[in-house]
């Protein structure tokens, strides 16, 4: 039926005081209001975005109308309001605009996407940071505990080494010491092997033959005892 509506109300719109309302849901919100027809005085259609339905104004006419918009501030920057206070044969219409998109919109959508890009970016740095210290502080921890048990090693080598030279400086190397094993000697007794000699002899022999018999070497064997 209509095209583009005249007017967007955002929020309650008011006339000579009182709410502008739908007429079928009695809300005031999220209403449009077109011209109808080319006379000043002809009523203005007024449709609710809330129930979908529509009915002639018995007060906005498409004179208030284009009083509306003649008053109408507009905007120019992102944090400005579209706001209008209008008054057309006695009847004052004050309200506010859904606001139309402007260049300064884009900048600070720019600057809001910026900031949570950077917050972001900056948190993932921290948590990357973080993890970096943790694994520096872990490897410093296992260079170090490492270092102290060389240290602890090397002091105790170190103390042993110093007691054992104050000691020998102290009593001459005193101390328990094995005995050396005495070399054993060799017998002069000919054939003597182990404190064995070995005889060849026919004595005690049942057949007669020659026998090899061993005996205590007499010269070793009596040394040993």
């Amino acid at each position: 039926m209509f095209d583009n509506p005249d007017l967007k109300l955002t929020g309650l719109a008011y006339v000579d005081g009182e709410p502008v309302v739908c007429g079928n849901c009695d809300s005031g919100f999220s209403l449009q209001i077109y011209k109808r027809g080319f006379r000043e005085v002809w009523p203005a259609w007024i449709t609710c975005l809330s129930c979908g339905k529509g009915d002639d104004h018995q007060v906005i006419t498409n004179g208030l109308v284009d009083a509306a918009l003649a008053a109408r501030t507009g905007r120019q920057k992102a944090e400005d309001r579209d706001t209008f206070t209008a008054e057309w044969r006695g009847i004052v219409m004050a309200g506010e605009l859904v606001p139309e998109f402007v260049l300064d919109d884009a900048v600070a959508g720019a600057k809001v996407l910026r900031d949570e890009v950077s917050k972001e970016t900056k948190a993932w740095w921290q948590s990357k940071k973080k993890a970096a210290k943790a694994q520096v502080k872990a490897k410093a921890g296992a260079v170090t505990g490492a270092a102290k048990e060389k240290t602890r090693d090397a002091a105790s080598t170190a103390k042993a080494g110093a007691l054992t030279t104050a000691w020998t400086l102290q009593t001459g190397g005193a101390g328990p010491a094995e005995a050396p094993k005495a070399k054993r000697r060799r017998c002069t007794v000919k054939g003597c092997r182990g404190g064995m000699v070995t005889l060849s002899t026919r004595l005690h022999s049942s057949t007669g033959k020659t026998r090899e018999v061993k005996i205590p070497c007499g010269v070793c064997h009596r040394s040993s005892t």
